[in-house]
Order: C-alpha cells, then sequence, then structure tokens
C-alpha cells in the first residue's frame, strides 16, 4: 500500500488531527455510519488499518476485535493489532475466523489490484455467513474532489471506484449478498459508499 509509510513517524495525536475534508465529508458521513456500527453486538472483528482506532472505540464496547495496521503503533486501545496490511490477512491471521472484517476510509489507498486482493482476503478470513463492512470513496461529487486534491495539493495518491467497479470485484471475490450506501458530505453531496458484503 502507498502512502501509508508518511504515517511512521506520526503520533496517535498527529494522525487524529481534523482537516478540511473531515469537516465537509468525514464527520457527516459518520452521522450513517456510527449508528449503524453502535448495533454491532457480540462479533469477533478483524478492523483492518484501524488508524487510532476512532471507530474502534466503538466496536470494543461490546464486540471482541482485532486491528491490522501498517502502523499499530498509533493504536493505544487494549488490542492486539497485526503489523500488515489489507492485501495479507490471511497470513497475518493464520487459521483465526471473523464475524466482520471491518475497515473504513482505508480504500482509498488500495489501487484496483490491491483492492481486488483485499476483498479476497476478506473473504478468505470471514466465517461462512461473516460479512465485509467498508468504505469506498465516489468517483462523483466530493469523491472527485478529495482524491485530485490530495494528489494535486499533497502529492498523495489515492483511488476511488464507481459502484460497479465495486460491485464486480466483490463477486469477483465471493461475495454475493452486496449492499451498497451512499455516505453524503456537506450539503448532502455525495462523496463516498458504505459497502456491506456477505
Amino acid at each position: 500500500m502507498k502512502n501509508y509509510e508518511r504515517y511512521l513517524r506520526k503520533t496517535t495525536e498527529e494522525y487524529d488531527k481534523k482537516t478540511i475534508m473531515s469537516y465537509f465529508c468525514r464527520i457527516p458521513s459518520d452521522q450513517r455510519i456510527i449508528p449503524f456500527i453502535s448495533t454491532i453486538k457480540g462479533k469477533h472483528i478483524l478492523d483492518v488499518g484501524l488508524g487510532t482506532g476512532y471507530y474502534t472505540r466503538i466496536l470494543i464496547e461490546d464486540n471482541e476485535v482485532t486491528g491490522v495496521d501498517q502502523n499499530p503503533h498509533l493504536c493505544k486501545l487494549p488490542i492486539k493489532v497485526y503489523k500488515g496490511d489489507a492485501t495479507e490477512l490471511a497470513r497475518l491471521v493464520e487459521a483465526e475466523k471473523f464475524d466482520i472484517v471491518f475497515s473504513i476510509w482505508m480504500t482509498e489507498y488500495l489501487d484496483e489490484e490491491q483492492l481486488s486482493a483485499f476483498f479476497t482476503e476478506s473473504k478468505k478470513v470471514l466465517k461462512n455467513d461473516g460479512r465485509l463492512i467498508t468504505t469506498v470513496i465516489s468517483k462523483y461529487g466530493f469523491g472527485f474532489i478529495y482524491i485530485t486534491m490530495a494528489k494535486m495539493l499533497r502529492g498523495i495518491e489515492k483511488y476511488n471506484y464507481r459502484k460497479k467497479q465495486i460491485i464486480k470485484k466483490l463477486k469477483g471475490a465471493g461475495f454475493t449478498n452486496i449492499q451498497i450506501i451512499r455516505l453524503n458530505s456537506w450539503l448532502c453531496i455525495p462523496w463516498a459508499n458504505m459497502v456491506v458484503a456477505e
């Protein structure tokens, strides 16, 4: 995964610093994401790319959570965090199986090949009735602006995808029951999608 190494020297506090895009896009999206994940109870969850554990704090209240991140030093929560990335989940967790693979605001770092690998690896580590819950930046609205600004202003390569691309890759990984939930930015302009797949 490119561009993730820039967090190697970041502290938890620096990582959690809010940006303009946080206020315009992520905080409005949390109005859908947080109520949704707050209903998850009694599950064994693999949180991929958890960063400092912003959403993990909610999940650990009623679930058993294990993390995966290239920069595990960012998470100070009392959970096990494997050092690695989204394209090697089965190797990292070995024979362990999960009810949910959960990953919020991580797929923007994955090119097409890596996104397919993440979906395939998620399927491998899920139980038979397990679910993948993730977010994918949209090609439209603020999604396009977000990706363009990351490259132009900060020199960071990020990726966004159309719904058809997401569905095709999920089906290729073996998921059949796929739900795409639109996430809006400020002023209700779309910018990302939450994906729930079984």
